[in-house]
């Protein structure tokens, strides 16, 4: 919201979708959890076919991005494609954006595209993931999405 009261365009809305995209894609590929966790709103969730993981403080947010980089290094993933595709102002501080990950080895795709939806907010004049859902019907990708502290065995 700009200081006339106007929500920003969509333009505006899939360039914050992007942006975000591409640092927690880099921090992906860099393999730097410190990079990525302050992107992201805590508490939070992360929804997938295989349910929904509550994201309740740093430690959850670590175990979640350990287990999703585990599962890349198990299909041999070497790039991380997304794209947003569509986004939206509900209100001057969140945004509700949709975007394709592409998983690739090289130039071979790993798996089907699938869609995401994300829910962005502006907190304290900084833009972060506050709520994802991911349309993937790999079910690895889901298991490692949706694990919870309860599924862990003791150690």
């Amino acid at each position: 919201m700009d200081a006339s009261g106007t929500i920003g365009t969509d333009e505006e809305a899939r360039a914050i979708s992007q942006h975000l995209l591409d640092v927690t894609g880099a921090a992906y590929r860099n393999r730097d959890y410190a990079a990525f966790a302050c992107n992201f709103v805590v508490p939070g969730d992360v929804h997938s076919f295989g349910g929904v993981r509550l994201v309740t403080d740093l430690a959850d947010l670590h175990d979640l991005f350990t287990e999703v980089m585990a599962y890349f290094d198990q299909i041999g993933l070497t790039s991380l494609e997304r794209d947003c595709v569509a986004a939206e102002f509900d209100g001057p501080d969140t945004v509700k954006a949709t975007h394709v990950t592409r998983m690739m080895c090289g130039s071979a795709l790993l798996s089907s595209p699938f869609p995401a939806f994300s829910l962005l907010r502006r907190i304290e004049g900084r833009w972060m993931i506050a709520s994802s859902q991911y349309a993937t019907d790999d079910e690895r990708l889901a298991k490692a999405l949706g694990r919870s502290w309860e599924d862990r065995p003791c150690q």
